[in-house]
């Protein structure tokens, strides 16, 4: 019974459809007297309707690629200006290791204790190791001549003490880790005022650089210009102004475009 109503429906929203267009009597829609009217008027409609969609088409890729080449430029500023940002400003880095109190990163030594968390600037930093009776010894003078000492307990302070205790050669190997990571570092504030005026060098100049932006603009300027100009869209137009026309001859009836 659902099946037979929505069979029912369907046929006559068809019907509905070729009424409206192809309006008149009943013959004009439906009798094969008058498909060649019908035919005129469909092909007519449907050469139209393929060179809009044509002309759309071809418009809506030349715009996607000015949107393209736009995303484009703006990612590749975006990129350079974080790049610059990250030279300005380095910020921490990457973690490196960490022991005990210290947590090492690319540009700096952070110390964290139960009473104070601060950052030593690796740059110009003198790393060296020491043993001791109870406890083995990182100093860490920075370029301002501030020492900081971390202990690391070897011996515990009480028979029943659950500190950390650590190994002689663990510290000197983050000692050493240490001293190596202050090496990248002098490497890289060494070069940093080079590459930062490379990188805003680059930056000024695909800023200043709008050519192939500029390109796509001219190409979908272009492809407007000759749609509008094609001779073909106005011979369509009268193909489909002439067969609306013999229609309403035959019908009486504008026929919907």
């Amino acid at each position: 019974m659902v099946l037979g109503l929505i069979i029912c429906a369907g046929m006559l929203a068809g019907v509905a459809w070729r009424r409206h267009r192809y309006p008149g009597r009943w013959e004009h829609a439906f009798s094969q007297s008058h498909a060649g009217a019908r035919k005129a008027l469909s092909d007519a409609r449907s050469a139209a309707r393929a060179w809009e969609r044509s002309k759309a088409q071809s418009e809506s890729k030349a715009r996607h690629d000015v949107e393209s080449a736009e995303k484009a430029r703006e990612d590749r500023l975006r990129r350079m200006d974080q790049r610059i940002a990250s030279l300005n400003s380095p910020g921490r880095g990457n973690r490196v290791e960490a022991l005990g109190e210290l947590v090492l990163f690319q540009h700096v030594l952070v110390v964290q204790s139960l009473s104070v968390t601060r950052s030593i600037a690796l740059a110009g930093l003198e790393v060296r190791f020491e043993p001791g009776r109870k406890n083995y010894s990182v100093y860490c003078t920075d370029a301002d001549g501030h020492v900081h000492r971390a202990k690391y307990p070897h011996l515990p302070s009480a028979p029943e003490s659950d500190e950390d205790l650590f190994d002689e050669d663990q510290v000197r190997d983050f000692a050493v880790m240490i001293q190596n990571t202050v090496a990248q570092e002098n490497i890289f504030r060494a070069r940093l005022p080079r590459q930062l005026k490379e990188a805003e060098s680059r930056w000024e100049e695909a800023q200043a650089d709008t050519s192939e932006l500029e390109t796509a603009r001219e190409r979908l300027q272009r492809l407007r210009q000759r749609n509008g100009t094609d001779p073909r869209g106005e011979e369509l137009e009268a193909r489909v102004a002439e067969a609306s026309r013999d229609w309403e001859r035959l019908t009486g009836h504008v026929p919907p475009r």
